[in-house]
């Protein structure tokens, strides 16, 4: 099996608002180009989740506080709605020491598909573009670590960490998820 399009994602949280997070990631010696969010919307019972990517930013620096502070950014009506609902992770691709934006954009794009598609309602997934699946074969397998860097496991069904799978990929030929054994 070739080793393109393999990645290993690590996460780190869950932040329960940006500035925890810029707080945190500003005293990292690492760059993070993936985040994830879930938060509810005003009035609403059940969670909306968001997957977004970092890069290329001010002197080539990936950093996930300075995207989500942009003033487009979906984050800001969940602050403004409903602040304690939010819950953010960050990710690194640990087996690439310099990721290409081709290899960020296609992990955000199977991520995001994966969760339209696979695991949760295409509405409760903010993104309204990058639901279909990569045309090309993609395998990822996330680990999930808390602030402390220990091993995360939330009990919760809701929280992002129980929603994507340890491991996923894609088969181009069949371009449709193929669960993973065991």
């Amino acid at each position: 099996m070739a080793s393109n399009n393999m990645f290993l994602l690590q996460w780190y949280g869950p932040f329960p608002n940006r500035h925890e997070l810029k707080k945190w990631e500003d005293e990292q010696n690492e760059d993070f180009y993936l985040y994830l969010f879930q938060g509810k919307r005003k009035n609403k019972r059940s969670y909306k989740y968001y997957c977004g990517m970092t890069y290329t930013r001010k002197n080539n620096i990936s950093c996930v506080a300075t995207r989500m502070g942009d003033t487009n950014h979906h984050i800001h009506s969940f602050e403004k709605e409903r602040p304690d609902t939010i819950s953010i992770w960050i990710g690194q691709i640990a087996n690439i020491k310099h990721p290409t934006q081709q290899d960020v954009r296609l992990c955000e794009n199977m991520i995001t598909s994966e969760m339209a598609q696979i695991e949760i309602d295409d509405f409760k997934v903010e993104n309204q573009t990058n639901k279909l699946a990569p045309t090309q074969n993609v395998y990822i397998i996330n680990e999930w670590f808390g602030l402390d860097c220990v091993e995360y496991r939330p009990q919760s069904r809701v929280y992002i960490s129980n929603i994507i799978q340890m491991s996923f990929h894609i088969m181009h030929q069949q371009n449709r998820f193929i669960e993973p054994k065991g």
